[in-house]
């Protein structure tokens, strides 16, 4: 964690409500709690219903004081000196906002200085979210004998989201995506109740949590025997994918990283059907810093994870996406996921 972060004036601290950065900061699961952060110093103010067991298991790491009500949580403040509050904007609720601002208190932003500290994860961090890219797969694996003709998309779905959730998924990372046919043309298709036909596609855009952290997967299939078109399509796709994968490396901005996926598909012939970015970070949220995409400026460092997702949509026809989690480990991107990502073939 970056300590600069925590290089505040006496009169000031960070304050924050949502669920997700009190847990970053103190590994608390809780639905409700302030948490204050006040040179190195974290204090969670917490009601009754969580206080006795935020108490022990944030023994030694951080202080946990009764929340009884706003006020009285508000003048312990400024019984410590504090006037100015940094808060994260992107989470904050305008009632949050304007409740902070009655009692007295300047508020600013910090939502660049938290993703300055977020956008490197630790190895702790890295082994949850392998662990959720582990999962993800096998409930993939364990999913794919239910997919035969006449399912629908969100029976398939459902059959893969229990399965996540059976090998210790506490959730899905985002709304699974699963799409049949002409219906994988749309990058992010709502899944319905489309039945399955012999010689479609099915893309399967799907995630899970482990630790509140998320993981990112796009994988393809094919019912029946795909036709030279489809399979020309898949290749190119596949070989953006992996060339991307390869070739970025520490120090890459996101512009360059995706120029390497955006020009073999360019070049293959399929020029203006890739039509989204290459790539998001992944951690406690599904979509975070780094961007990979044609106006991202972010540069890529170790300890960062991000996805490779570069896909081609045919409108009305079919769509193709291939796509891993990955993190920077030694200058160079490492897969999460190990499988080589050939089209899977069902029959």
């Amino acid at each position: 964690m970056n300590e600069n972060f925590y290089e505040l004036k006496n009169n000031q601290a960070y304050y924050f409500t949502d669920e997700i950065n009190r847990y970053y900061f103190t590994g608390l699961k809780t639905t409700d709690g302030n948490l204050i952060i006040k040179g190195n110093e974290k204090t969670l103010y917490i009601d009754s219903r969580y206080y006795s067991y935020a108490k022990e298991f944030l023994e030694g790491k951080c202080n946990v004081v009764l929340f009884k009500n706003y006020e009285e949580f508000f003048e312990a403040l400024k019984n410590q000196g504090v006037d100015e509050l940094f808060v994260d904007y992107t989470v904050m609720t305008v009632a949050e906002y304007e409740q902070i601002l009655s009692h007295g208190f300047k508020v600013s932003d910090c939502t660049k200085e938290l993703t300055g500290v977020k956008i490197v994860k630790s190895d702790k961090e890295i082994e949850y979210i392998q662990k959720a890219c582990d999962i993800a797969f096998e409930a993939y694996q364990k999913t794919l004998p239910f997919i035969k003709e006449g399912v629908t998309e969100a029976y398939v779905r459902d059959v893969l989201e229990d399965n996540m959730k059976k090998l210790g998924a506490s959730g899905t990372s985002f709304d699974t995506i699963v799409a049949f046919g002409k219906n994988a043309a749309v990058p992010h298709h709502e899944t319905s109740d489309a039945k399955l036909e012999n010689n479609q596609c099915i893309l399967m855009d799907f995630g899970c949590k482990y630790k509140g952290y998320c993981s990112d997967i796009t994988r393809m299939m094919f019912l029946g025997t795909p036709d030279d078109k489809f399979m020309t399509a898949y290749e190119a796709v596949l070989k953006a994918n992996v060339t991307a994968e390869e070739k970025i490396e520490k120090g890459m901005t996101g512009i360059a990283a995706d120029k390497i996926a955006r020009d073999i598909l360019d070049e293959s012939g399929y020029k203006g059907l890739f039509t989204h970015s290459l790539g998001h970070g992944v951690g406690l949220y599904i979509h975070e810093f780094p961007r990979l995409s044609p106006k991202s400026g972010d540069t890529l460092e170790n300890g960062m994870c991000f996805t490779v997702e570069p896909g081609v949509y045919l409108d009305g026809e079919f769509g193709i996406r291939i796509e891993d989690s990955l993190y920077m480990k030694n200058g160079k991107a490492v897969r999460f996921f190990r499988d080589d990502k050939n089209l899977t073939i069902l029959k």
